[in-house]
């Protein structure tokens, strides 16, 4: 009955969001090749000055300010006996159960940005999503906007964004393992803007095409390379790897099989952003928030996909 209600209320909250503006070619395109390969790459704000100037301000939230979600876990405190369990799980616990553990690192113990990755070897760093204009006007990019829309059929909610470094890992953690996303059964779309080049060697995303509706693997959460690559092994046509300049943007129905790949040299700073239906009756806790003044500086278009309750005031 829970559910009943639940389905009744997203179709009424969807059908006031339907949408049928016209669009060009080019991005009729586009929400073609999502909908055929459930993906679709872009490269308009390949070496723009957006994306530079946003890369700049990411090495300063990370390397000077340390606006980081702490705790973050350390994997120079990983012991390979005594957790053993979360390495077979892949680390599934809350940051605040690895505190427990005493696997993790506050801002405090950050002396220098040096220092952290040094003492600490973090796998990740996550930049919770800025009260910035400039990082909205990225995250809401007019493109991505009209893609995302045109794919969905209505305008949906922007309901989590934030930005990750990734390192050279020792253990995998959760989404460095082919998945898929549960976080709706019918419409979810993730985009993945890529502030650094991305290649093989550091931290590919990967992404097998047309997976989406592929009945195989979907009797447990995480596979490993080798069950995935007996299927569709890298260099096959459906095994995508994001191989990409910096300014890219990737956008992905991540009910298919992905995988964050892990870098073997250097750092790989990806945006990620998720897209969902909205819900008159969703009381869950939301992921990012952003202040009255910057969110009236949001174009009327941008405004839509922001929920109210993720609006300070």
């Amino acid at each position: 009955m829970k559910q009943i209600v639940k389905d009744v209320s997203e179709f009424l909250s969807i059908l006031g969001r339907r949408t049928s503006q016209e669009e060009n070619f080019e991005i009729k395109e586009k929400i073609r090749h999502l909908k055929n390969f459930g993906f679709v790459k872009l490269d308009h704000l390949v070496g723009s000055s957006q994306f530079k100037d946003l890369k700049e301000s990411i090495d300063q939230k990370i390397e000077k300010n340390f606006e980081l979600e702490f705790p973050c876990l350390a994997q120079s405190k990983i012991d390979p006996v005594k957790d053993r369990d979360l390495i077979e799980s892949n680390f599934v616990l809350s940051n605040e159960k690895l505190k427990r553990r005493n696997l993790t690192f506050d801002k405090e113990d950050s002396k220098s940005y040096k220092q952290l990755i040094t003492e600490f070897e973090p796998s990740t760093l996550t930049v919770p999503m800025p009260n910035e204009q400039k990082f909205y006007n990225m995250f809401l990019d007019p493109i991505v906007m009209k893609i995302i829309t045109g794919y969905m059929g209505f305008i949906p909610y922007l309901t989590e964004a934030y930005i990750r470094r990734n390192f050279p890992a020792k253990f995998k953690i959760m989404n460095h393992n082919w998945h898929r996303d549960e976080n709706h059964k019918k419409f979810l779309v993730k985009v993945f803007l890529f502030f650094t080049d991305c290649d093989i060697k550091t931290g590919a995303h990967h992404y097998i095409a047309g997976s989406i509706n592929d009945t195989r693997f979907r009797d447990k959460v995480y596979y490993t390379d080798k069950e995935i690559e007996n299927v569709w092994p890298i260099g096959s046509e459906n095994h995508i790897v994001s191989n990409v300049p910096a300014g890219t943007i990737i956008i992905e129905d991540t009910r298919g099989l992905h995988k964050a790949g892990i870098p073997e040299k250097g750092f790989r700073d990806l945006g990620y952003s998720i897209f969902m239906p909205p819900n008159l009756l969703s009381s869950t806790k939301p992921l990012y928030n952003i202040t009255t003044p910057v969110f009236n500086n949001l174009s009327s278009v941008q405004q839509k996909f922001i929920p109210n309750r993720n609006i300070t005031r």
